[in-house]
């Protein structure tokens, strides 16, 4: 939220990332035990899991590629302006059509490749299946930060949060450095948000 004329909070919530999205999605189909902690969240909430890609090797050994790969996922930045269709910066370049910033792992880089529609089909019909507080708008952010100001007995200092919802099982938010932060949808979605947000704010406020 912005106030005309004078610095405010903001807080951004970014629900459908398809380059998060599909990270999740290789791992869960690959079958890449990358066990949540730290910058990594828990399993994909996705029901019934795709087969394996049949040329896929043994997934132990993508184990270091994945993690590089949400690691610089987690590390990108959100926009670089000025945009420069020739180069594919921050989370562009882990998408079609080149996958540059899976550059370093080129037989990582090769599944994606082969599988990314597959991936990107789940993620839209996903995305179109939406329902719950994310369809109809949620009014309970705005409500924590006046309940923060009421308590304080004055306006919020001027914050910023970047939030990114996953479609994890996961009772945990975690940050990935900076103001960001990665959030389970069961949490974003579910009656302990208004409290876990609380948490983030209350030190920044």
């Amino acid at each position: 939220m912005h106030r005309a004329g004078s610095a405010s909070w903001q807080i951004g919530i970014n629900r459908w990332s398809h380059a998060f999205d599909v990270a999740l999605w290789f791992r869960a189909v690959e079958r890449i035990e990358v066990p949540a902690g730290g910058i990594v969240p828990g399993p994909l909430d996705i029901g019934a899991v795709p087969e394996p890609s049949p040329d896929a090797g043994d997934p132990a050994e993508l184990v270091p590629s994945w993690l590089g790969w949400w690691r610089a996922l987690a590390e990108a930045p959100r926009r670089t302006p000025p945009f420069n269709p020739e180069r594919r910066q921050g989370e562009a370049a882990f998408i079609p059509p080149d996958f540059t910033g899976l550059a370093e792992w080129p037989r990582l880089r090769q599944l994606v490749a082969g599988r990314w529609e597959d991936a990107y089909q789940w993620h839209t019909a996903r995305k179109r299946a939406a329902r719950g507080p994310a369809g109809r708008g949620d009014d309970r952010t705005g409500q924590v930060v006046a309940d923060i100001e009421r308590e304080l007995g004055r306006k919020a200092l001027p914050f910023s949060l970047d939030l990114v919802v996953l479609p994890v099982v996961d009772d945990e938010v975690r940050r990935l450095g900076g103001d960001r932060y990665l959030v389970p949808e069961a949490i974003a979605d579910g009656p302990s948000w208004p409290s876990a947000l609380r948490a983030l704010v209350t030190p920044i406020a």
